[in-house]
C-alpha cells in the first residue's frame, strides 16, 4: 500500500499541488486525464509527501520530471 492511499491532504495542499500540475501541464500542452499527466500527479503528490512542500520547489520538480519523460520517450 502506498503511503497516499492512507493519508488526506488538506484543503490547502490539494490546491498548491493542483496549481503546479495545471502549470506543467499547460506549459507541456499534455491533456489533464492523460497518462502522462497522471504519472506527473504521481510523482508531485510522493514528492510532496517526502517534505517538498514549498510550491516553487515543486514546480522546478515537475518540469524536471517532464522533461524526463520527454527525453525517456525519444530514446
Amino acid at each position: 500500500m502506498r503511503a497516499t492511499q492512507c493519508l488526506a491532504l488538506s484543503k490547502g495542499d490539494m490546491e498548491r499541488l493542483q496549481r503546479v500540475f495545471d502549470a506543467v501541464c499547460l506549459e507541456q500542452g499534455w491533456p489533464r486525464d492523460g497518462d502522462r499527466a497522471r504519472r506527473h500527479a504521481r510523482m508531485l503528490i510522493d514528492d510532496y509527501l517526502a517534505g517538498n512542500t514549498n510550491e516553487g520547489r515543486l514546480l522546478v520538480a515537475g518540469r524536471a520530471f517532464a522533461e524526463r519523460l520527454q527525453r525517456d520517450t525519444h530514446l
